[in-house]
């Protein structure tokens, strides 16, 4: 169904309908509502045309086309906003690499942390092996205190192998995170050379 225009330009409408008929009127004409109209001044002359006027469909789909074009221009400022962090923070390729090296050297030494602790649970679970042995390793003879701590030191034994392995992720998100700012900071960076070196002559 067909939908008026609001807002239409005070003049004399005039168009030629589907059956070739020309027609002239003081408002916008229906016959010509699927196509161009011009609107003419007291003189004659053409002051505006009036494009035909849109259905409920066509209206949409426009709506939606002009959400798309919003959403778009939104999500290409939100890109130079962050474009403009990522240069502020790492400002030359080598800035970036000391970043890279120093998130790096945390999780190493994190690693290390976890390493250790895992030897000592192995010493621990050596220890309390030599007693295991005394019962000939029958765990029904066991003294409660000796099977309490039995349980904790394979329970933080396993905690500690999933954080070992959850740092070993995080080496690869690191790595992961850093490649990709890399691939976004390399043309920031060479399109700042040009005003860069024209800056120091």
């Amino acid at each position: 169904m067909a939908i008026s225009q609001p807002s239409y330009a005070a003049g004399i409408y005039t168009c030629v309908d589907a059956s070739g008929l020309r027609i002239t009127a003081d408002r916008p004409i229906a016959q010509c509502a699927d196509r161009e109209q011009r609107v003419l001044g007291p003189t004659g002359i053409e002051r505006s045309r009036v494009g035909p006027a849109m259905s409920e469909v066509e209206m949409s789909q426009r709506l939606e086309q002009r959400r798309n074009e919003l959403q778009m221009q939104q999500r290409v400022q939100e890109q130079r906003r962050r474009d403009a962090v990522l240069l502020t923070r790492y400002p030359r390729r080598e800035s970036h690499d000391v970043a890279r090296r120093d998130a790096l050297i945390q999780v190493q030494e994190q690693k290390v942390l976890a390493q250790a602790r895992m030897d000592e649970l192995v010493q621990e679970k050596r220890k309390l092996q030599q007693e295991l042995e005394f019962y000939g390793n029958d765990h029904s003879k066991l003294p409660a205190r000796l099977r309490i701590a039995v349980q904790d030191v394979e329970d933080a034994q396993q905690e500690q192998r999933a954080l070992m392995d959850e740092q070993n992720g995080q080496v690869q998100r690191v790595h992961k995170r850093f490649d990709a700012e890399l691939l976004r900071l390399q043309p920031l960076w060479q399109s700042q050379e040009p005003a860069s070196s024209a800056a120091s002559q």
